[in-house]
């Protein structure tokens, strides 16, 4: 493989036109990025009592629940590792001032895909359309953050320009159709150098590593050098406060000396520890269990990135821990509980890599959904499967299991699926042993599909990619007592009292079932340890979005969950809600397609 020898090679990517000018001294070299936007006209449109706006540059939205939905210009820079931002400024051309005949759509709360989910009524902040000041009171404002584009450490500067300004009272708005960004940095003399001997750290307990050998094996014979570092030995050779962030320092080391691109966690949450999270959004969670604890290294300084700024021992505190997100590493988990599972997925990782490429099944796609929301217009799940369709356009959809259709039912999502399949993109309801969705307009009666569902599967080893856009497909923590309201599993809380059994039994996590399935299932899957929330401008199906939208520039899997996460974090700033709870569970250097 490829691997990057010093960030100093690296030069700035950017998606327009820019002039830079350089001055020197001795140690860091100082530059000035000067860019110019043109922006085109906006479009307005009229919704029941509000006005919408549009604007076909923007792609995100000024995202706060009761304030006005203003769209919002992102513009990305991409920096060798180890520069510094020392100041952004945004200059705006004198604005066009447009009357309104109604006030602009308030933003709406995050609605949880659950099924009992309502459509949430519009709640608008009086103080602020009540207001003579101007929404937004700042014009701008900027992120810096370090992770990883196209195998290379660098620095993300988004900048975040309001071009669009209301002033409610008057109910006018206030356009600027040109924008300038200048940035000052200064790119360091003395950048931090990788080492070239690893691709990929296979991580676990001692106990696996015997059944791991033949799949280090397998990817050094196909080029990617590769290891396996036992938890153990972490454990006694490096410091940190709990099991999890001596981990963390692990990967640090492994990057900075090893050259690592790849780390492959082998083992379930009682095996290999999962951070939790302080950022729930919701009242019912607590928090959220992410993997992307380990992959986040580095803040937007290139310094440690402990997740715990104030050092309180409460992880992910928004606002307050200065969380980057930017994954430094492709990284994946294979939640594996006993030996037998280890033997189970690394034969089916071996076989796929081995025996996929140029097999007619891979170019085949399923598509599974519904009507995520019967209460609302539209049918959500199935019209989100529709926008993959077009992004996945150089696959058949061989099977289109929607519950419009009539045809969302066990055997026929079975069947599909035992055909083979290159990916499957599910839209619709999440729990943690199954999925459901609705019939159109009909919120009396769910469409599901079940853990146990699972073992109708018969592919072999024709195994798709799942991404799961739904709620707690991927929680590691599932134990019996969740869902003991369900019938198909109360006859245990019966044994449980009969027989005064221990109920806090962890059980196969939907998701994960299909990997860890013998006989056929998934490769992979993308899920969500906790609730999720819909939209495809931000959310579950936001997220599913740019999955997809990363297959093309995408050789091995960690690229395109890393390249999902980028997006997401660029384009939707203020939600690490949803960034930290969609986990890959699977090999991060699974070479999508197999290899020649």
């Amino acid at each position: 493989m490829k691997k990057l020898l010093t960030i100093a090679i690296i030069g700035i990517f950017i998606t327009s036109g820019f002039v830079v000018t350089a001055t020197h001294n001795t140690n860091n070299e100082k530059k000035t990025i000067s860019d110019s936007i043109t922006l085109s006209k906006l479009e307005l449109i009229n919704t029941n009592n509000y006005v919408s706006i549009q604007l076909d540059e923007t792609n995100t939205y000024i995202q706060e629940p009761g304030n006005p939905k203003i769209p919002l210009y992102v513009k990305t820079y991409v920096f060798p590792f180890g520069t510094q931002i020392k100041s952004v400024d945004c200059l705006f051309n004198d604005p066009k001032i447009i009357n309104l005949d109604k006030p602009i759509v308030p933003t709406l709360e995050p609605v949880p895909v659950l099924v009992d989910a309502k459509k949430p009524s519009y709640t608008v902040n009086s103080e602020v359309y009540n207001s003579n000041n101007v929404f937004p009171k700042m014009t701008f404002y900027y992120k810096v953050g370090c992770g990883l584009k196209d195998d290379k450490h660098v620095v993300f500067l988004s900048v975040y320009c309001s071009p669009i300004r209301y002033k409610p009272i008057e109910n006018k708005i206030f356009f600027s159709d040109e924008i300038k960004i200048n940035v000052n940095f200064e790119e360091t003399k003395s950048p931090l150098v990788f080492s070239d001997e690893y691709d990929l750290i296979v991580i676990s307990p001692e106990e696996y590593t015997a059944e791991l050998q033949p799949l280090v094996e397998h990817k050094i014979s196909f080029g990617l050098n590769s290891m396996i570092k036992t938890t153990e030995d972490i454990y006694s050779e490096y410091s940190g406060r709990d099991e999890a962030e001596k981990i963390k320092y692990f990967i640090k080391d492994a990057i900075e000396t090893l050259g690592a691109e790849y780390i492959l966690l082998v083992g379930s949450i009682r095996k290999l520890p999962i951070r939790s999270s302080d950022i729930s959004i919701w009242r019912f969670e607590d928090d959220v269990l992410t993997d992307l604890y380990y992959a986040d290294i580095y803040d937007h300084q290139g310094m440690f990135c402990s997740w715990d700024y104030n050092e309180n021992d409460i992880f992910g505190e928004p606002n307050v821990d200065q969380v980057d997100l930017y994954p430094d590493v492709y990284l994946g988990r294979l939640a594996c509980d006993t030996l037998e599972e280890v033997i189970v997925v690394v034969n089916k990782i071996i076989h796929y890599e081995t025996e996929t490429f140029g097999e007619s099944w891979f170019n085949d796609m399923v598509f599974i959904g519904g009507d995520t929301f019967p209460w609302w217009p539209g049918n959500e799940g199935e019209n989100l499967n529709e926008i993959i369709m077009g992004i996945m356009s150089d696959f058949n959809p061989s099977s289109v299991i929607w519950t419009s259709k009539r045809n969302f039912n066990r055997p026929t999502i079975s069947r599909a699926i035992s055909q083979g399949a290159g990916f499957v993109d599910y839209s619709g309801h999440g729990f943690e042993h199954g999925m459901g969705t609705y019939p159109p307009n009909n919120g009396l009666y769910m469409k599901s599909y079940l853990t146990f569902n699972v073992n109708d599967i018969s592919n072999g080893y024709k195994l798709p990619i799942i991404f799961f856009d739904a709620c707690l497909t991927a929680k590691l923590d599932f134990v019996l007592r969740d869902v003991l309201e369900y019938k198909q599993y109360r006859i245990f809380y019966i044994l449980s009292m009969l027989f005064n059994m221990d109920i806090d039994v962890e059980l196969p996590v939907f998701a994960w079932y299909f990997v860890k399935h013998d006989g056929g299932g998934a490769i992979a899957t993308i899920g969500a340890t906790r609730t999720a929330y819909g939209g495809v401008e931000e959310g579950a199906g936001k997220i599913s979005v740019e999955f997809f939208n990363s297959y093309e520039g995408s050789e091995f899997l960690g690229q395109m969950m890393t390249g999902a996460q980028n997006v997401y974090i660029q384009d939707v700033p203020d939600d690490a809600f949803t960034v930290e709870e969609f986990i890959l569970l699977g090999d991060p250097s699974l070479k999508i397609g197999g290899y020649q």
